[in-house]
C-alpha cells in the first residue's frame, strides 16, 4: 500500500511538472477583465486555449491565475512590450470568471470583481447558492491578497450578472449596466438567460449599492465610459445586443445618463456609422480642455451572422461623430477579426488590446503568444508623427516617454481646433435630442479628491522607482522545478510514515493547525518568497525558483521569472496591419471576512467550457456548421413568435425620441 501510494504521489508530481504554464503555453484567451492601477495592468479570469494552435479539437479552459504586466517597463523588455507574470495570489475560493468586470480603486490600491460566469451550475450553487447572495471580493495590490468586501444591507437586491459593461467614476463610484443573469452566474436564474435593463452602483467608500432601471429595453455586450462632464459627470453608453418589447425595431443610439441629476438621455450619432456589433472592447481620452471626449473602439461580433471584426473606430463627443480611423477605406470582411478582447488606456496616449476569440475556425495561430496576445497603438498625433511618410502608424509598441494627449489630424480633420483641443464642432449634426445634453456637456467636472478608507496604509514607495524585471536562468528553473518535485516526494513519504506509526499510538492527539500568519499591512508580506507556497498547497505548477519573491506592486516587483520573450509579428517599430490571431505558480492568498485579514491556500483548476445559452454564440471550436447556425440566429430569442422578442446589435443610426 505505501509503495503504491508513493507511486502516485510521483506520477502527480510528474504531471505537475508538464502542466500547462499560464504564460509561456497560452495560445489565445478572451472573456478576461483587466485594469490598471497605477502602472500595472492586471488580468484576470477568462478563458484560454493551450498549445501552440488552435485547432478545431481545442477547447478554451477556465483561467485561474491573475496576471500582470508592467506597462511602463515596455521599452526594456526584448521586443517592447511588457513581460507577463503569473506570481500573484489567487485562492481557489476567490472567482475565476468570464465576461465580468474589475472596478479599479486607484486611490487604495485595490479592485473589486463583479460579474461573470462561473465554470458550471454547480459552482454557482457551491459559491452563492445559501440563499445569502454574492461575495464581492476585492484585490489588494500592496500587500498581494484577495479579501471579502464587507456585506452591506443594500446589497441584498443585487443580483451576478455577466457581459455587461463596467466603469468606475472620479468619485469613487463603481457602475455595471446591463448584461445577462445565466444558470452560470446566478443562482436564482433557471433556464434562458435573461437580459437586464438595470445600472447598478456600487460606492467604494461606503460600500452602499443601488440599483436604477431606465426603461424596458435590456441590453448586454455594450461598452460603458465615464466622462468628467456636467455637474457630477456622465455616463455614456453604446452598441451591443438590445430587445425591444414594444415593436421590435430597434435604433442604435448612443445612451447619456447624468449622474448629479439622475436621468438617461439618448443622442443619435453620424459620421461613418460601424457595422453593428457587440462584444468588442473600448476606451476613452479627452482632450487637455475637455472640449472633445474620444472614445475608440476595437473589432467584435458583427451583425446578423456574428464574424470576427478587427476595425478602429473613434466615437467623438459632443459632436456624436464616428470617425473610422482603420483601415481606410472601410472593410467588411476581417478573416482574423475578434472579439472578447481587452482595451487598456495608460499614460493617457496608447492603448493595449489583449486577446479576443476568432470566430473564424480556419484560422489555427495563435494570437502573439511570445508577448501573451498584446497589440498596441497610439491614441493621438503620435501616429502621425511616427508614421512619416508610411502613413498613419495607428498599430505601436508601446512607448515610455509619451504621456498624455494630444488630439490627433484625423480627428482634428472632422471636429477642428488642435492637438490641444479647442474643438469647433461640440453640436450634433442632427441637432440636440434634448437642450440638458448640450448644457451637461457643455461643463466640465472635477471630483473632490478621495481619501484612503479607515486603517488603510498605503507605503510611500513610489511605483515609478519599480526597478526592471531581471532575467531567471532556465537552467535554474528546471532545476528548481524538478527538486521541488523530489520534496514534494520525500515530504510526503515522510508524513505517510508518520501517520502509520501514529495509528499504532493510541490516544495520540490531531496536529494543530499552524498560525503565527504575518499581518497583511506588513510590506514584509508582500516580498514573500514564491518558494513559500510550495506545492504542499496543493498548486498544479511548482514554484520557478526557491529564491524567487513575489510581486510586491507599489515597492520592487521582482517576477517569479523571466518566461518568455515578446514578438510583434510586425517588421520595424510600428504595425502596418491589424492584430494577428502563454501561468505560473502564484503565493498563497489571504481572504478572510473582514477588509485587511489573511487565510487560505492555493490551487489551480481548468475546465472544458460550453457555451449552449442564447444570445452568447458558441466557441469556435465547435463546428463550422454548428457555429454558422449558432451565430446566423444570434439575432433572435428562442422561440420567437413575434416581433416583440426581436434583438438587434446596434441598427443603423435612427434619432428617437428622447426619454426623462
Amino acid at each position: 500500500m505505501r509503495f503504491a501510494l508513493l507511486s502516485i504521489l510521483l506520477v502527480v508530481a510528474t504531471a505537475q511538472q508538464n502542466g500547462k504554464d499560464p504564460i509561456k503555453n497560452v495560445c489565445r484567451r478572451h472573456k478576461h477583465q483587466t485594469c490598471i492601477i497605477d502602472s500595472k495592468l492586471y488580468i484576470d479570469g477568462g478563458l484560454a486555449y493551450y498549445g501552440g494552435s488552435k485547432d478545431n479539437g481545442s477547447v478554451a479552459e477556465k483561467n485561474t491565475y491573475l496576471l500582470w504586466e508592467d506597462v511602463s517597463n515596455a521599452t526594456k523588455t526584448e521586443f517592447n512590450f511588457p513581460d507577463q507574470y503569473a506570481n500573484l495570489s489567487k485562492d481557489p475560493e476567490v472567482p475565476s470568471v468570464s465576461g465580468g468586470v474589475l472596478w479599479p480603486d486607484p486611490v487604495n490600491k485595490l479592485f473589486y470583481l463583479f460579474g461573470g460566469e462561473y465554470g458550471d451550475t454547480n459552482e454557482v450553487k457551491r459559491r452563492d447558492g445559501q440563499g445569502s447572495g454574492f461575495t464581492l471580493w476585492f484585490y489588494d495590490t500592496i500587500y498581494d491578497s484577495w479579501n471579502k468586501s464587507k456585506r452591506h444591507g443594500s446589497q441584498d437586491g443585487i443580483r451576478w450578472p455577466a457581459l455587461g459593461a463596467g466603469a468606475v467614476s472620479d468619485a469613487g463610484d463603481a457602475y455595471y449596466y446591463g448584461g445577462y443573469l445565466t444558470n452560470t452566474s446566478d443562482f436564482r436564474t433557471d433556464g434562458q438567460p435573461v437580459m437586464q435593463n438595470g445600472l447598478i452602483t456600487y460606492n467604494m467608500d461606503s460600500r452602499q449599492w443601488t440599483n436604477q432601471t431606465w426603461d424596458e429595453t435590456p441590453r448586454a455586450e455594450g461598452s460603458l465610459h465615464y466622462l468628467p462632464a456636467s455637474e457630477g459627470g456622465m455616463l455614456v453608453y453604446f452598441g451591443g445586443l438590445e430587445t425591444d418589447q414594444s415593436n421590435g425595431n430597434v435604433t442604435y443610439q448612443i445612451y447619456l445618463y447624468d449622474i448629479a441629476n439622475p436621468r438617461w438621455y439618448t443622442q443619435t450619432a453620424t459620421g461613418d456609422v460601424p457595422l453593428s456589433r457587440r462584444g468588442f472592447c473600448t476606451g476613452v481620452v479627452w482632450a487637455k480642455d475637455k472640449s472633445s471626449y474620444n472614445i475608440y473602439l476595437f473589432g467584435g461580433f458583427g451583425s446578423p451572422n456574428g464574424t470576427g471584426l478587427g476595425d478602429l473606430y473613434v466615437l467623438s463627443i459632443p459632436s456624436f461623430q464616428w470617425i473610422l480611423i482603420w483601415p481606410t477605406p472601410q472593410q467588411f470582411i476581417f478573416p482574423g477579426g475578434k472579439g472578447w478582447s481587452s482595451c487598456n488606456v495608460f499614460r493617457e496616449s496608447q492603448m493595449i488590446i489583449i486577446g479576443g476569440s476568432l470566430t473564424n475556425t480556419s484560422v489555427v495561430d495563435c494570437d502573439a503568444p511570445k508577448i501573451g496576445g498584446q497589440h498596441g497603438m497610439f491614441l493621438g498625433q503620435e501616429n502621425v508623427e511616427q508614421g512619416g511618410d508610411t502613413g498613419p502608424a495607428w498599430w505601436h509598441a508601446p512607448v515610455d516617454n509619451i504621456t498624455g494627449y494630444r488630439v490627433p489630424d484625423q480627428i482634428v480633420a472632422r471636429i477642428g481646433g488642435d492637438t490641444a483641443g479647442h474643438a469647433a464642432s461640440t453640436v450634433p449634426a442632427m441637432g440636440w435630442a434634448t437642450q440638458d445634453l448640450a448644457k451637461y456637456l457643455g461643463t466640465t467636472f472635477s471630483a473632490q479628491a478621495r481619501t484612503t478608507m479607515s486603517g488603510r496604509v498605503i507605503p510611500t514607495t513610489s511605483a515609478s522607482a519599480t526597478p526592471s524585471p531581471k532575467k531567471t536562468n532556465t537552467g535554474a528553473i528546471a532545476g528548481g522545478a524538478v527538486g521541488g518535485a523530489i520534496v514534494l516526494i520525500a515530504v510526503i513519504a515522510g508524513v505517510f510514515f508518520c501517520l502509520r506509526r501514529r495509528r499504532n499510538t493510541q490516544g495520540q492527539s490531531q496536529p494543530s493547525e499552524l498560525g503565527g500568519t504575518p499581518n497583511p499591512r506588513s510590506p514584509d508580506m508582500a516580498r514573500k518568497s514564491v518558494a513559500t507556497s510550495s506545492v504542499l498547497q496543493g498548486s498544479t505548477l511548482h514554484s520557478p525558483s526557491p529564491h524567487t519573491p513575489a510581486f510586491y506592486p507599489q515597492g520592487s516587483p521582482l517576477p517569479a521569472s523571466n518566461p518568455w520573450r515578446g514578438e510583434m509579428h510586425i517588421p520595424n517599430s510600428h504595425y502596418q496591419g491589424p492584430p494577428s490571431p502563454q501561468h505560473q505558480e502564484s503565493p498563497s492568498s489571504h481572504h478572510p471576512s473582514g477588509d485587511w485579514g489573511q487565510h487560505g491556500i492555493h490551487a489551480q483548476g481548468s475546465y472544458p467550457y460550453q457555451q449552449t445559452y442564447y444570445p452568447v454564440p458558441p466557441e469556435p471550436s465547435t463546428s463550422p456548421t454548428k457555429e454558422r447556425h449558432a451565430y446566423t440566429t444570434s439575432v433572435e430569442l428562442p422561440n420567437v413568435r413575434s416581433p416583440a422578442n426581436a434583438v438587434a446589435e446596434m441598427a443603423e443610426a435612427r434619432s428617437p425620441l428622447p426619454k426623462h
